[in-house]
């Protein structure tokens, strides 16, 4: 059974995290976002790109997490389709909410193959991203 443990959260959404969330979310939500064409295109790449990230870090840092960070890819890229398809931008910040759970799991339980600072930064982006795609 995981324990759960604060330090994760506190690093993760403490300072270093609001740095990151900081300079990821000027990168991220500095485009003309979550609006006409060219932002849905962006919002939708950045669902992707959050689970890509993913992915990279178990490779680098601890391969035995790839089978779960290949399925969040998955359903990262189903909702997509399903946005894609469907031309609702509900999928996306329904990937982008789930997302900031996935990430404050990883806090949560401490895992070591992601930067918590990166996850605590993810929490603030996605969760900034679903309010920015819901208010449109």
């Amino acid at each position: 059974m995981e324990s759960f443990s604060s330090k994760g959260l506190k690093i993760g959404l403490g300072i270093r995290g609001l740095i990151g969330a900081i300079v990821l979310g000027f990168i991220s939500l500095y485009q003309p976002l979550f609006g006409a064409g060219a932002s849905l295109m962006w919002a939708r790449v950045l669902l992707v790109l959050a689970a890509v990230v993913y992915v990279a870090f178990s490779l680098i840092w601890d391969r035995k997490f790839l089978p779960l960070t290949n399925a969040q890819l998955i359903a990262a890229l189903s909702l997509l389709g399903i946005s894609i398809a469907t031309g609702k931008t509900f999928f996306v910040a329904l990937g982008l909410s789930v997302h900031a759970i996935w990430d404050l799991w990883h806090l949560a339980t401490e895992k070591r193959y992601v930067p918590w600072w990166y996850a605590g930064a993810c929490i603030y982006v996605d969760l900034a991203a679903v309010a920015l795609i819901l208010m449109n």
